[in-house]
């Protein structure tokens, strides 16, 4: 099986009005119109200071939603992309847009970096930290603050 990514750099760098996104705790299955999310969700999230700074709070099918704005980590971009037909073997992804942050919600729990997503942006910056490069005075420096705690310690 093969994975064809169908879009140009060009379509990343376009300053068209980015997505507003909201990343659920919930799998909808539907293939009908879609909800005017606005009128029906948007409406009513707010923000509420009891549960911390920048939480939100909003409901779906009367389950209560605590959320906060994220943003992808520096360096990175946000992108949308589709699959052009399911049913194939070898998979085709097209882009259908890009965002700059998303509305990150959990059922009746604020979001905190215990949650997968943000689990996942801490391995990324560990990845990132462990393949950096490192140059012998980093080194160098690092054995002596080593042997001065050693000499402290005895």
């Amino acid at each position: 099986m093969s994975i064809t990514l169908d879009f140009d750099v060009q379509q990343l760098d376009n300053n068209k009005r980015p997505l507003e996104l909201h990343y659920l705790p919930a799998k909808i299955d539907g293939d009908g119109e879609c909800a005017d999310a606005n009128k029906f969700f948007n409406n009513y999230t707010q923000e509420v200071a009891d549960y911390g700074p920048g939480v939100l709070t909003n409901c779906l099918r009367g389950y209560p939603l605590l959320g906060k704005k994220l943003q992808p980590p520096e360096g990175y971009k946000g992108v949308v992309l589709q699959e052009t037909d399911p049913s194939q073997t070898n998979r085709q992804l097209r882009l259908t847009g890009t965002f700059k942050d998303f509305t990150y919600w959990n059922y009746d729990k604020v979001p905190s970096k215990g949650d997968g997503y943000q689990q996942t942006l801490l391995a990324l910056e560990l990845a990132e930290a462990l393949a950096a490069p490192i140059d012998e005075s980093e080194i160098e420096e690092e054995l002596k603050q080593q042997q001065e705690t050693k000499k402290e310690n005895t």
